[in-house]
């Protein structure tokens, strides 16, 4: 340890740079407007995984690891989104009616309403009697933002190998 940093500032600092790490793995794909071909890491929010992508090589986000092993360490204290909660909501025809529902959109990690008309009763869906039911059983207690962001190619062209 540094005798010239206080043991509290080191705590602060680690604290700091994990909660940065943690938001990166919420944004978006981000390829940038480069063309480079680089090979690099991105969490993908949907397969909630680390997964490979060919990075432009300039601009894009923090959603963008040199190795799988540091998207892994980043993003791997995002509690996971169960798969009900990841599927596309289906509006369907009007069998009995018009009844509030509510879904979890994935994109904005939060539950939002729409009107179903009934007539898929027997099947697994993203689709939950109110608010408070589909918060409670879909969204995550702690969301690192940064592994949400899409991966970003870049603008650049170069062939860095």
């Amino acid at each position: 340890m540094d005798p010239a940093r206080p043991l509290g500032l080191s705590i602060l600092l680690l604290f700091l740079t994990e909660a940065a790490l943690g938001d990166a793995a919420q944004e978006p794909t981000d390829y940038g407007p480069c063309r480079a071909l680089l090979l690099r890491y991105y969490y993908d929010r949907y397969t909630q995984s680390c997964r490979q992508f060919l990075y432009g090589g300039c601009e894009g986000n923090a959603n963008n690891f040199y190795t799988w092993e540091a998207c892994d360490d980043a993003c791997w204290r995002i509690e996971k989104v169960p798969k009900v909660c990841r599927l596309q909501v289906s509006v369907d025809d009007q069998c009995e009616g018009s009844t509030e529902k509510y879904f979890f959109n994935l994109s904005s990690m939060t539950c939002e309403k729409f009107f179903s008309g009934g007539c898929h009763r027997n099947r697994i869906e993203n689709r939950f009697p109110d608010e408070a039911t589909c918060m409670g059983f879909c969204a995550p207690k702690k969301i690192p933002s940064f592994c949400y962001s899409p991966k970003d190619e870049g603008l650049c062209s170069a062939n860095v190998t």
